[in-house]
């Protein structure tokens, strides 16, 4: 009897080890969550991001969250939580979803989705965010020592003995929370649809002999709080010529430059399309014309605007910086940028720029005289003043001396008076007594 209790305390552990061995190493605790406004879910971190987190009336909230480091030995037990409080605070919406699996995957992920009711007013919601992982590894140990032993016992194997939430919402390694904001305003369909704005198409050349390039540009905005990328096409005549994709930062814009050539005379139109995901654009056709005559170019044509100075009033020798933005809306070229005093030329600052680009040019000057000097830039409107003045070190305060007050005629007239009568009563009554 002894032997066969051995016999089947030996198996039991062998075939424990043997399961533990079969299992990957497992998770020690939920490592990591987060959420994201998103616009549409395919699956497990595969989502495209709501543009701006603005929702009408009617409109659909999305909200991706995520769990990872969740498997533990093979079981997964994992509960989402949503609270939605409007701008006063209130709650308005609640929502719950539970996940339970058993295989290898150590991330999970929940989409909460909710129309937009007519009664929820404009302002910033808040969306609460729990996740609870409902298994520990020991939970897990002690489980599967069970299922061994109900084997061997031929007793029907127990379930897996998940958690409540009550039991994991004080432990950080198995219940984390987070926040997000989102916006209900009911204009916010009359808001660009779009992520990236495209705009403003521009030709360093509007005609040009046979085969000679074209350069066409145009701005793009990304109006996102992330980085992104979004893709454009090049048509020539409504022919394909290209399709180019564009990294963009957050709130940033980048130029967009593409090279068309024609060996045919005559007019042709270029347009760009924007062909990425949440793209919108906006004045993006031109027309070029290819002349075999004689070759007609755009001249280079830079611009300057925004002239700064650094300082209204400096004192005598102290550097004033002095800076004037130049931009290229011609062909590639260069062109000088003369800097007056005082009318008086005093640096010229050559300016190399390709078409459509920006350069700010920076000068730094010094006046030893005080007075008033006047910047200009040549062959501009641009001007500015500022001041050169001697600033005095310490200041000398001189004391006012003290002067000694004297009584006024009024008081002494009162009190000669007085004695007067004094005097006077004194007789009266001296008389009287005798």
């Amino acid at each position: 009897m002894k032997n066969n209790m051995l016999h089947t305390n030996y198996i039991l552990i062998i075939t424990t080890a043997i399961l533990f061995i079969m299992l990957p190493l497992p998770s020690l605790a939920l490592s990591n969550g987060y959420a994201r406004i998103v616009s549409n879910v395919r699956g497990l971190q595969d989502y495209d991001l709501h543009w701006n987190d603005r929702f009408p009336p009617g409109s659909t909230i999305k909200i991706y969250a995520e769990a990872d480091g969740i498997n533990h030995k093979r079981e997964v037990a994992v509960d989402y939580v949503f609270i939605i409080k409007d701008p006063n605070g209130y709650v308005i919406d609640t929502a719950s979803y539970s996940n339970t699996y058993h295989d290898y995957r150590d991330d999970d992920f929940i989409t909460y989705s909710r129309d937009v009711p007519e009664s929820w007013v404009d302002g910033v919601y808040t969306a609460e965010i729990d996740i609870f992982d409902l298994l520990n590894d020991s939970l897990m140990d002690n489980y599967y020592q069970q299922v061994a032993s109900a084997y061997l016992n031929g007793s029907s194997a127990p379930d897996v003995p998940v958690m409540s939430r009550g039991d994991v919402l004080n432990d950080p390694q198995q219940h984390i929370n987070f926040t997000l904001t989102f916006y209900i305003d009911r204009y916010a369909s009359k808001y660009p649809v779009d992520r990236f704005r495209v705009e403003n198409i521009m030709l360093d050349r509007t005609s040009v002999a046979p085969g000679e390039p074209v350069t066409v540009s145009a701005n793009i905005t990304n109006t996102f709080y992330d980085a992104g990328s979004t893709n454009l096409s090049l048509l020539l005549d409504n022919t394909l010529i290209s399709t180019t994709e564009f990294d963009v930062g957050a709130y940033s814009s980048v130029n967009a430059v593409f090279t068309v050539t024609s060996n045919i005379t005559g007019n042709h139109l270029v347009e760009i399309i924007p062909t990425g995901k949440n793209t919108v654009g906006f004045n993006l056709s031109a027309f070029f014309n290819v002349s075999a005559g004689k070759k007609v170019e755009m001249p280079t044509a830079i611009t300057l605007s925004d002239l700064v100075v650094d300082h209204l009033n400096v004192a005598p020798n102290e550097p004033v910086t002095i800076s004037v933005t130049a931009e290229n809306k011609g062909k590639e070229g260069t062109q000088g940028v003369l800097l007056y005093i005082n009318d008086i030329l005093v640096e010229r600052r050559d300016v190399h720029l390709n078409f459509s680009e920006t350069q700010d040019i920076k000068f730094n000057v010094t006046e030893a005289e005080q007075g008033a000097y006047r910047v200009t830039i040549g062959n501009t409107s641009l001007n500015k003043i500022f001041f050169v003045t001697a600033i005095n070190a310490t200041q000398t305060v001189t004391a006012v001396p003290e002067i000694e007050k004297k009584p006024g005629l009024k008081p002494v007239i009162g009190l000669s008076a007085i004695v007067v009568f004094i005097v006077i009563l004194r007789l009266y009554l001296k008389k009287k007594l005798k």
